[in-house]
C-alpha cells in the first residue's frame, strides 16, 4: 500500500530548498529516510506553532539532548481534514506547508517528515500504523505525544494503544498531559 504521491514534486522542492539553508534536515515522503539516531519522535499536522505545540517541542529537544539522539517531527500534507471531510466550504489552515516548515525549523527539531496525506494511509488500523508506518520507517527511541493525540482508522488509536504495545516494540512513551499544555497557555498570555 502506497500512502504518498512520489510526483509530489512541488513538496519536495519546498524540503529541498528549506534544507539548503538550515542546519536541519526535511523529507517528503517515506522512501528516502535515513536511520534516524535515537530518534525522539512527535507527529502532529502543527497548524500554527502555538503553545501546546512549543511544549512538546521542549520535551522533545530536552529527551533527545538526553539520549543522544535527534528529533523527528512527523507531519502532514494536505491537513487530513481535508481529506477525512467532505464540506463544500474550505478548512481555513494557519500555514501554508512552507509556513509550517519555516516555523518549526525556528523552534530548533533536527528533522522534519512531511507525509502525504490520503484516504489509503487513513483507512489503515491504529495497529497498523504503528506497526507498519511509526516502526517500519522511524524505529523510535522515545515517543512524546500531547495528550489528545489519536492515529488510525476512526482516530482509534491513543496513548493507551502505545503504552500497550511499548514492550513489543521496545520504546519509551511520554504524554504530554492536558494541565502541563493549559498552565503554559496562561504562563505565557
Amino acid at each position: 500500500m502506497r500512502f504518498f504521491n512520489e510526483s509530489a514534486w512541488a513538496l519536495s522542492y519546498i524540503c529541498a530548498t528549506i534544507t539548503k539553508r538550515s542546519a536541519y534536515e526535511c523529507f517528503f515522503g517515506l522512501d528516502r529516510l535515513p536511520r534516524f539516531r535515537n530518534a525522539v519522535v512527535t507527529i502532529g499536522t502543527f497548524d500554527g506553532v502555538h503553545v501546546g505545540h512549543k511544549v512538546i517541542l521542549k520535551r522533545l529537544k530536552e529527551k533527545a539532548r538526553e539520549v543522544d539522539g535527534e528529533t523527528v517531527i512527523i507531519t502532514f500534507e494536505p491537513h487530513p481534514r481535508l481529506v477525512l471531510t467532505n464540506q463544500k466550504a474550505p478548512i481555513s489552515l494557519l500555514n501554508t506547508l512552507q509556513e509550517k516548515i519555516d516555523n518549526l525549523q525556528q523552534e530548533g527539531v533536527d528533522n522534519v517528515v512531511v507525509v502525504n496525506f490520503t484516504l489509503d494511509f487513513a483507512d489503515q488500523s491504529a495497529a497498523s500504523y504503528v506497526e507498519h508506518f511509526l516502526f517500519g520507517h522511524f524505529q523510535p527511541h522515545t515517543l512524546i505525544i500531547g495528550y489528545d493525540h489519536l492515529f488510525g482508522k476512526g482516530r482509534q488509536g491513543n496513548f493507551q494503544l502505545l503504552e500497550t504495545l511499548k514492550s513489543t516494540f521496545h520504546y519509551e512513551l511520554e504524554e504530554i498531559p492536558m494541565q502541563v499544555v493549559e498552565q503554559n497557555k496562561i504562563s505565557s498570555t
